[in-house]
């Protein structure tokens, strides 16, 4: 087994989930082989996994866990998420290697992790501890292999885009780049249950690049969902990621984030399809989704712009 790795059983990945998010991700494998009958084969040990609880997923250690759930308060406390992140020596170390890094371009060396947040400043410190905390769950996913950097890359420019639309969006100012980074958390889960394939099937055979993009992307948004409603994320959050491919129809708080979470999707999209000279050009859903929320193509394109600066910065933080 891949070292990091663990299995999830009773005890971890769906044993919490929203019985409504485990439903969700078993009807959409079904949907996919209702689409397309040769599917099944993939799809049938799929829902068998899910229904008991049998998928495997990178850890989310205790640690990793509080500095999640700390970074999501609108009102973190410094010094309870410096105590956070120096529960984890190998977080701490990063964290300040960071803050003593050309990046801040500090004078003299941090000492501590309280200080190398300070210099941070708030709103930096929650993004920087975010991305070095969960950056080694998203890499070291089973099956990842080459997709590694162009979904980090896809997470970190939906993360970056997800922000800038939710800073003023009650009551969301401070959860859109977490929302936006495992947005496509779903994705490491049918990558990981793709790489145990051939032990289900009696001629263990071995499922295509096609079939695991298929699988990913009928189910990513659902088992995704349900992973993060596992890890006891509020079941508004859990909804704006299972929503995040079409939020037309979603209403309230969850809804609000789901349309933030799919318009910073379809800008990362577009980031890297390419961003049009002429707002006129921009796909009609991402201005659609974005005028709900009050944002017009002037300013898509400034977040864009923005979204690739900040992916320039943070990919560098590995």
């Amino acid at each position: 087994m891949t070292v990091g790795v663990e299995e999830i059983s009773d005890e971890g990945l769906g044993s919490r989930s929203n019985e409504r998010f485990v439903e969700a991700a078993v009807g959409a494998a079904r949907g996919l082989a209702e689409r397309d009958p040769e599917m099944a084969r993939w799809t049938a040990p799929l829902v068998r996994a899910i229904k008991r609880r049998r998928l495997r997923l990178p850890s989310l250690s205790p640690t990793v866990h509080r500095v999640v759930k700390l970074i999501e308060s609108q009102e973190v406390d410094l010094d309870e998420l410096a105590d956070a992140v120096s529960g984890d020596p190998v977080l701490a170390t990063r964290i300040m290697g960071v803050a003593n890094s050309s990046y801040f371009r500090g004078a003299t060396e941090v000492p501590n992790v309280r200080d190398a947040l300070m210099r941070m400043g708030v709103r930096e410190a929650r993004t920087i501890v975010i991305v070095v905390a969960l950056r080694a769950t998203v890499m070291r996913s089973p099956g990842l292999g080459d997709m590694a950097s162009v979904l980090w890359k896809h997470s970190l420019l939906a993360a970056s885009a997800t922000q800038e639309i939710t800073a003023e969006l009650p009551p969301w100012e401070t959860a859109g780049f977490l929302a936006g980074l495992v947005h496509d958390l779903g994705k490491l889960v049918v990558l990981a249950f793709a790489a145990e394939l051939p032990a289900w099937q009696d001629d263990g055979a071995e499922p295509g690049s096609a079939v695991v993009e298929a699988m990913m992307a009928a189910t990513h948004a659902e088992l995704g969902a349900m992973v993060l409603a596992s890890w006891a994320f509020p079941e508004p959050f859990c909804e704006a990621v299972l929503l995040h491919h079409d939020a037309s129809q979603a209403v309230g708080d969850a809804g609000s984030l789901a349309i933030a979470v799919e318009v910073g999707n379809r800008i990362a999209s577009q980031i890297e399809q390419g961003w049009p000279e002429d707002a006129a050009e921009l796909d009609e859903t991402l201005v659609e989704r974005a005028t709900r929320l009050g944002v017009d193509p002037p300013r898509l394109s400034d977040i864009a712009m923005e979204a690739e600066t900040n992916f320039e910065a943070l990919s560098k933080l590995g």
